[in-house]
C-alpha cells in the first residue's frame, strides 16, 4: 500500500512528494519518465495501475502544470471552453496517490546510459528502466525583430504560455492587427478562434495554397473561401523576412509586402526535441529519436538496455511509404505510450505504420486528412489516381442537406488507398476520417472500398457512404478501361 508519506523535500521552485512502501520500495524497479505530455504520463498511468508494486515510478517535467490538454489551448481562446484550468484533467494529487512522484519546473540535464541514471539540478536518479518523452520543438525564424513584444509561438503548448498569450490580448486595444504566418491546423484554429473575438486576421503561407501538408490545391480551395466568408485575408506565396518596430511590433515585411501589425503569431513549424537524447549519445535525426518496433531506443542501431522513446520525439512510420517519418498528433503520441506501457507490463506488442488522420474544426467547418497529399506521394515516386467528389449530406430528395467535398487518393496500379481529404459543415466527417484511417491500415484497395455496406437513412446519407461511392467510381473505370 502507497500509504505513508516518508519524506516531502522542497525546492526553490517545486515540491517533490516521496510516496512508497516500506516492504516493497527496496525491491522495486525504478522508472523514470522523461516528459508529461502525451507520451509521457500516460505511460505513468498505466503502468501504476497494474504494476505499482513493481515499479517506483518517477516523472520529470520541466513544464509548471501536469495533466492538460493543449489540443484545447484554442478553444479556451475561442471562447468555448471557460477556462484554460477545465483542461487540467487530473491533479498532482491523483498521481501521488497512485503512487507516482512528479517533479516539475525540472530540467533533466544528462542521461548516463551506462551507470543508467539522469542528472538534473546536479542530482543524480537511477533507473532501471527510462522513457524519453520529450515531445516536439518550435523552429523559430532567424529574421529582425524576432524578440519584438507582440511577437508569439502558435505552438502554445503550455498553460504558462498560454495565460501570458491571453494578457497580452486582454491589455491591448481592439481590434488588434494580428499576422499568422502558417497554415496548418492548429494555425487555423487559432486564426478563427481570434476573428470571433472581434480581431482583423490575415493567414500568410509561404505555399502556394493552404494547409499545404494536408491538402492539395482543389481542396484547399474550400478551406480558404469559408475563411474569406468570415473576413479572413488569406495571402499566399509569402514568406517573413523582418519584423519591425521600436520595443513592440509595428508591422512584418514579406518581401515586397509590408504589412501594419499589432501581434504576430509565428505558424507552427514543428520538430522533434532531440536535444538531451542526441547529447547522450542515442541515434536521432530530423525525425526523431530512432526506435524499434518494441519502441526501444537505439545507439548505433542497437537497443539500449531498459530505454524507450515515447510520443513526438520518436520516429513513426508511415504507412504509406514504409518511411520513418516525423507524426506529432495526439493520438499518434497516445499509440506509442500504449506501446511502451505494454512492454513494461510484460505485454507482447508492436508499433505499426500510421496513417496519421487529422481533423481540424473551424467554427462549423470540418477538415478531415488521413495519409498522403498528391504531391507528397508524387515525392514518394508513387502514381496516384485521384477522385473528387461534390454530393449532399442527406440523400438527394431529403431537404436541408449540407455539401461534403472528398477526394480519395489510390496507388494507380494496385489502387491501394493511400489519402483522403473531406472538407464540410456536414457531420460524420471526423467519423468518415477514422474509417479510412482503418481502411487504410487494413491496406483495402479501391476493389475492397466499392464492396463495403454502410448504414443508411435519409436524413444523414446516401444509401451507400460518399466513400464507398467514390471508391466504386475508380473500380468500375479502371475495369471498363481492361474490357474497351
Amino acid at each position: 500500500m502507497y500509504a505513508k508519506l516518508q519524506a516531502a523535500s522542497v525546492h526553490s521552485k517545486f515540491r517533490i512528494i516521496y510516496i512508497s512502501n516500506n516492504h516493497t520500495n527496496d525491491f522495486m524497479e525504478k522508472l523514470v519518465i522523461i516528459g508529461s505530455g502525451s507520451g509521457g504520463l500516460p505511460v505513468a498511468s498505466t503502468v501504476a495501475k497494474f504494476r505499482k508494486n513493481q515499479y517506483d515510478i518517477t516523472v520529470i517535467t520541466k513544464d509548471r502544470d501536469i495533466a492538460y490538454s493543449p489540443f484545447g489551448i484554442p478553444y479556451v481562446l475561442k471562447g468555448d471552453i471557460s477556462s484554460y484550468n477545465d483542461l487540467i484533467m487530473h491533479s498532482k494529487e491523483h498521481y501521488r496517490e497512485s503512487g507516482i512522484k512528479i517533479f516539475t519546473n525540472t530540467s533533466v540535464e544528462e542521461i548516463d546510459t551506462q551507470k543508467k541514471r539522469i542528472r538534473y539540478k546536479n542530482t543524480w536518479l537511477d533507473y532501471n528502466y527510462l522513457v524519453i518523452a520529450t515531445g516536439t520543438a518550435q523552429r523559430v525564424p532567424k529574421v529582425k525583430g524576432i524578440d519584438l513584444n507582440g511577437v508569439f509561438s502558435a505552438h502554445i503548448k503550455t498553460l504558462k504560455e498560454a495565460e501570458k498569450f491571453e494578457d497580452f490580448l486582454s491589455n491591448s486595444k481592439k481590434p488588434l492587427k494580428i499576422i499568422m504566418t502558417g497554415s496548418s491546423s492548429i494555425d487555423l484554429e487559432f486564426a478563427v478562434g481570434l476573428k470571433e473575438r472581434g480581431h482583423d486576421i490575415i493567414i500568410v503561407e509561404k505555399a502556394g495554397h493552404l494547409m499545404p501538408d494536408r491538402l492539395d490545391t482543389d481542396m484547399a480551395e474550400n478551406v480558404q473561401k469559408y475563411l474569406h466568408s468570415m473576413g479572413i485575408r488569406v495571402i499566399t506565396m509569402h514568406e517573413l523576412s523582418e519584423i519591425t518596430g521600436t520595443g513592440t511590433i509595428e508591422s512584418v515585411n514579406l518581401g515586397d509586402l509590408i504589412l501594419p501589425a499589432d501581434l504576430l503569431m509565428l505558424g507552427t513549424d514543428f520538430m522533434p526535441e532531440i536535444t538531451l537524447a542526441k547529447s547522450a549519445g542515442f541515434d536521432t535525426d530530423k525525425y526523431g529519436i530512432n526506435i524499434d518496433e518494441k519502441a526501444r531506443a537505439l545507439i548505433k542501431g542497437k537497443p539500449a538496455q531498459g530505454v524507450y522513446v515515447s510520443g513526438a520525439c520518436a520516429h513513426a512510420i508511415n504507412i504509406v511509404t514504409g518511411k520513418p517519418d516525423f507524426i506529432y498528433t495526439g493520438s499518434n503520441s497516445i499509440q506509442k505510450s500504449r506501446i511502451v506501457s505494454e512492454q513494461l507490463l510484460g505485454i507482447d506488442a508492436s508499433l505499426k505504420g500510421s496513417p496519421n488522420p487529422r481533423i481540424a474544426v473551424l467554427r462549423d467547418l470540418n477538415i478531415g486528412t488521413v495519409g498522403l497529399t498528391k504531391e507528397e506521394a508524387e515525392k514518394n515516386n508513387i502514381e496516384v489516381k485521384t477522385c473528387v467528389t461534390e454530393e449532399k449530406s442527406t440523400a438527394r430528395y431529403y431537404p436541408g442537406g449540407i455539401p461534403v467535398y472528398m477526394k480519395l487518393l489510390f496507388e494507380k496500379n494496385s489502387l491501394r488507398l493511400i489519402g483522403a481529404q473531406i472538407v464540410s459543415k456536414g457531420c460524420g466527417i471526423k467519423e468518415r476520417i477514422d474509417a479510412l484511417s482503418i481502411a487504410m491500415s487494413c491496406r483495402l484497395t479501391a476493389k475492397e472500398l466499392a464492396h463495403l455496406e454502410t448504414a443508411y437513412s435519409p436524413p444523414v446519407s446516401h444509401l451507400l457512404d460518399i466513400m464507398v461511392e467514390l471508391a466504386n467510381s475508380v473500380w468500375i473505370e479502371k475495369n471498363m478501361r481492361k474490357r474497351g
